[in-house]
């Protein structure tokens, strides 16, 4: 009876040691034009039960791939990354993440360039000597909960520089909502909807010129459009599908200085989105 008891107890924890759903890696790796081959360059990632895993180990200037099945449990993860420019310099910088297991993508890019240090002088920045810059984004995305609600906006008609679909969140949740791209704009993205499956995303115009506006608060309602201006007054008969992201906290676009030294920067930040959809079809 106890021998039973302990199974049970071992097989409970071992279920929730694994990922609640599917969490899809999306991994993306470049070297910008201004850094002339040769370079050599390794990515690799420690699990939370030790294994280690390799991303990319080459000399190529680009490249990405998917797994929909590459994270298996939840705890730290630990990004090693290491690069080397034959004419520049090389370092190497570690980086570690959570995943909670609710997550439903995770997207990992590791870009390269070589531009000028821009140093702080009272209120002004001032370029300095070029050097190698690592930039490091984590992006964590997670269904958005149930107590927001999005509907698409009929009564709204484009004009000519708002065009439709327009929709309308509806916070009902206790926390303050903020953009993506903006803490007070919701801009998402258009896509054709055909068995649960999306092509052609057309994400429009995205324009960071437009004035502060409040984040979306509790028991709220803000408008959302695809891109900045919208997409068309004439969708033709389809089914669609609109995606928005979701910030729990400001998020801004851009990311931190990691670390810093003479010849190498490295910039690393970790944001959380949620995933808002709604779809909808047009007789």
């Amino acid at each position: 009876m106890m021998i039973n008891r302990l199974t049970i107890i071992f097989f409970v924890c071992l279920i929730n040691m694994n990922l609640h759903g599917q969490n899809e890696l999306q991994f993306s790796f470049e070297c910008g034009e201004s850094i002339k081959s040769p370079i050599e360059s390794s990515v690799s990632i420690k699990f939370p039960d030790g294994r280690i895993s390799k991303l990319y180990s080459d000399s190529k200037t680009k490249y990405d791939f998917i797994d929909k099945e590459y994270f298996t449990s939840k705890g730290k993860y630990i990004l090693s990354i290491y690069f080397i420019a034959e004419n520049y310099g090389q370092d190497s910088i570690e980086y570690d993440f959570e995943l909670n297991g609710d997550e439903v993508k995770t997207t990992i890019s590791v870009n390269f360039d070589f531009r000028e240090r821009l140093i702080k002088k009272g209120n002004i920045y001032e370029k300095g000597n070029e050097v190698l810059n690592g930039s490091v984004r984590i992006n964590k995305y997670y269904n958005a909960s149930k107590t927001i609600e999005i509907l698409i906006n009929k009564e709204n008609i484009g004009t000519e520089y708002y065009k439709e679909p327009f929709f309308k969140i509806k916070n009902n949740s206790i926390d303050t909502i903020y953009g993506e791209h903006m803490p007070g704009y919701f801009w998402g993205t258009l896509s054709y909807l055909r068995n649960d499956s999306t092509f052609m995303t057309r994400i429009g115009r995205l324009d960071y010129n437009f004035a502060a506006s409040p984040p979306l608060y509790p028991d709220s309602t803000k408008i959302a459009t695809v891109g900045s201006f919208g997409l068309t007054n004439k969708l033709i008969p389809f089914d669609y599908r609109f995606e928005v992201m979701l910030a729990k906290e400001f998020q801004s676009t851009g990311i931190g200085i990691y670390t810093e030294q003479e010849s190498f920067i490295w910039w690393a930040g970790t944001k959380e989105y949620y995933k808002l959809t709604n779809d909808f079809k047009i007789e």
